[in-house]
């Protein structure tokens, strides 16, 4: 997630024209593209030409005393409220003897900060930590915050770069829509939840117990909606998607009232407004057992894995579809 080629993230510094942190940002961020601006009104502006990955702040330019520091604050407190602007982290270099009790009254928190003197490493550190940061929180999935599709594909491309010899499993729920239908989107989200726990507890277990290195072999990423995708130890993958299908099936029907339950259907209207029957939630799994050297890339693992999926859903019930080509 956080191995990105740094030139093509942007960081915006403010510091004073004469600072002497000049050269060591420029030395220590090497690598990221720095843009240094004298003002924080520069770098304001220059966000709606080019969105940075972090704005660096030196507090003696930005909280400046009267007007100027006054409009300093409404301009940080107006990017907190622009949907755009707000996801951008900032990271303030606050002098040595910086009052805290002097902006108790101000809107913005304090969330990221380094002060002075600047430590080259904290500076490098706190830095990259933040920029990793950002990029997952923003590319997570709201409801069960696990990694979403720029997580999904850079996973994949850094274990095929590596030669890593992974399997790769896509995990569908069916007949999820109707139930959300019929039950209303929050207790689908419960439903949602439920399979995102199943999946990660499963996961790591097994990885855990057979002493798996987990940053070299696991990954689960919820790609939205239903849907999933998990990546382990070849020799694993068979017992993770066994069991997760097993408990699924066992849990799931609490999900549903008596009568649903008992009768083994849910009644609602499809897609053309018709009243119809649909089974209870599965699973269908559709799974590459070892993603070998005909694999190059993210889009053919997907189209893989899609054609599996959909053998998968042609049966009743949940099913685990393997992929058996070897060419």
């Amino acid at each position: 997630m956080c191995k990105d080629k740094k030139n093509d993230l942007d960081i915006f510094v403010v510091l004073d024209g004469s600072s002497d942190y000049r050269s060591l940002v420029n030395k220590e961020l090497e690598g990221y593209n720095t843009k240094l601006f004298d003002s924080f009104n520069q770098a304001y502006y220059s966000l709606y030409i080019s969105l940075p990955q972090l704005i660096i702040i030196a507090v003696k330019i930005a909280f400046k005393s009267g007007e100027a520091r006054k409009r300093q604050f409404e301009m940080i407190n107006d990017m907190q409220l622009d949907n755009i602007l707000s996801n951008i982290p900032i990271l303030f270099i606050l002098p040595v003897n910086f009052d805290f009790e002097d902006i108790k009254n101000e809107k913005y928190f304090l969330k990221n900060y380094i002060k002075e003197p600047l430590s080259p490493f904290e500076l490098r550190h706190k830095t990259d930590s933040i920029v990793c940061a950002s990029k997952s929180a923003l590319d997570a999935n709201p409801l069960t915050k696990l990694p979403g599709n720029s997580s999904i594909m850079e996973s994949v491309k850094n274990k095929l770069d590596n030669k890593t010899i992974f399997s790769f499993a896509y995990v569908d729920i069916d007949n999820f829509k109707s139930y959300n239908d019929k039950y209303g989107f929050l207790r689908g989200d419960e439903v949602i939840m439920m399979a995102s726990r199943l999946i990660v507890n499963t996961v790591y277990n097994i990885s855990k117990t057979r002493h798996r290195n987990i940053e070299k072999y696991v990954f689960i990423g919820h790609i939205g909606g239903d849907d999933f995708i998990l990546i382990s130890h070849p020799e694993d993958m068979k017992d993770i998607t066994d069991i997760i299908v097993n408990d699924f099936d066992k849990i799931i029907l609490s999900f549903y009232n008596d009568i649903d339950k008992k009768r083994g259907y849910i009644e609602t209207y499809d897609r053309r407004k018709k009243l119809n029957r649909f089974p209870v939630m599965s699973l269908s799994v559709a799974v590459i057992p070892n993603v070998n050297k005909r694999i190059t890339h993210y889009g053919q693992i997907s189209e893989i894995a899609s054609g599996l999926k959909a053998l998968a859903k042609e049966k009743t019930g949940s099913n685990v579809v393997l992929d058996k080509r070897q060419d």
